[in-house]
């Protein structure tokens, strides 16, 4: 069973009860800033309220990501979804042609534009999953000095692969390899991880290489480390609906370790060549385990363990911040992202 079967509407979920018999419900407009976990704990008392529903309730339509102006009805022990009214086409009424008065009226259409909702982007790099992106690079061949650990002033001596395309005055991001990474699932080689270190500034040009100081670090930087142009890192993330639906695995994590939560740094084997796009939500589970006791052996819906928004892409692969995990999450786990 896929996980589009497997998930309710993240934006909280129909909780079919027919024994349920409340009040009027109370209506919520979502704002600037909610977060269903915050809105679960608020109203249901329970900020894990929504993915235990998302995971056992298999036949709800496609999630979504909540936004501001969208309207939730708050029962006492359930949150549900107010669908919009359809808007009805105005009637077209002829008029006399206006005298052009020099004055320009803009029709309103769709009413207000909803507001972004941003995510901060955590410092001291992010990293990403590197192939291609390595071929061109060039690298830290030398100090001006004896020191073995480079840093924020350092002059250093660099190589690159094409000297006639150098200027004083260029930016270059510093970055190190780590280990290979192979495909948790298939064993496929997907490149190398790759760790930020800093940025350099070019200041002089020579015959054979070229003259930088280090003008920032957020790890210590040896020789042999690498250097590409330099883009400035975004510091806030709007979210962003996919355009289609897209689904991989988590394939590594920054720190390397077995265990995962929020505000871990993740790698998906899923990138700008499948349509993923910086700011969209990745959909993060896994398959369900049956019970002991259990009477079919069909597959059973999966169970949906957290949320993560991508901070970048390359061609293949992604890198993503966990934003709430309702368990461990682990490397091999399912990634999916839903288009409208």
């Amino acid at each position: 069973m896929t996980i589009r079967k497997t998930v309710l509407i993240i934006c909280l979920v129909l909780f079919a009860s027919a024994a349920f018999a409340g009040g009027n419900p109370q209506i919520y407009t979502i704002k600037k800033g909610d977060t269903l976990w915050g809105i679960s704990e608020r109203f249901i008392k329970d900020p894990y309220y929504w993915p235990n529903l998302w995971s056992h309730n298999p036949d709800v339509p496609n999630p979504h990501f909540i936004y501001p102006g969208q309207k939730l009805a708050i029962y006492d022990d359930r949150i549900e979804v107010v669908k919009a009214e359809p808007i009805e086409e105005p009637a077209v009424v002829e008029t006399a042609p206006v005298e052009n008065t020099g004055v320009v009226v803009e029709e309103l259409v769709g009413g207000e534009p909803e507001e972004e909702i941003k995510i901060k982007v955590p410092g001291g790099g992010i990293g990403f999953i590197g192939a291609d992106e390595l071929k061109s690079a060039g690298r830290i061949v030398d100090g001006t000095d004896n020191r073995i650990i480079l840093g924020e002033d350092s002059l250093v001596f660099v190589e690159m692969p094409d000297l006639d395309t150098v200027y004083p005055g260029m930016n270059y991001s510093i970055f190190d390899l780590g280990d290979k990474i192979e495909h948790p699932k298939t064993g496929r080689n997907l490149g190398y991880q790759v760790f930020e270190l800093g940025v350099l500034e070019i200041v002089d040009v020579n015959e054979n290489v070229a003259t930088a100081r280090i003008t920032s670090n957020v790890r210590e930087i040896l020789r042999g480390a690498r250097i590409t142009p330099y883009i400035t890192p975004e510091k806030e993330i709007a979210l962003k609906r996919a355009r289609g639906d897209i689904s991989g695995y988590l394939i590594a994590s920054k720190r390397g370790q077995t265990s995962l939560g929020q505000f871990d740094v993740v790698y998906a084997d899923v990138g700008a060549e499948d349509g993923l796009e910086t700011g969209n939500i990745l959909y993060i589970s896994r398959p369900r385990k049956a019970s002991e006791q259990s009477l079919t052996n069909k597959p059973l819906p999966d169970v949906l363990v957290g949320q993560a928004v991508v901070l970048n892409t390359t061609r293949n692969t992604s890198a993503a911040l966990i934003l709430k995990s309702a368990n461990s999450i682990f490397k091999g786990d399912r990634v999916a992202t839903f288009a409208e």
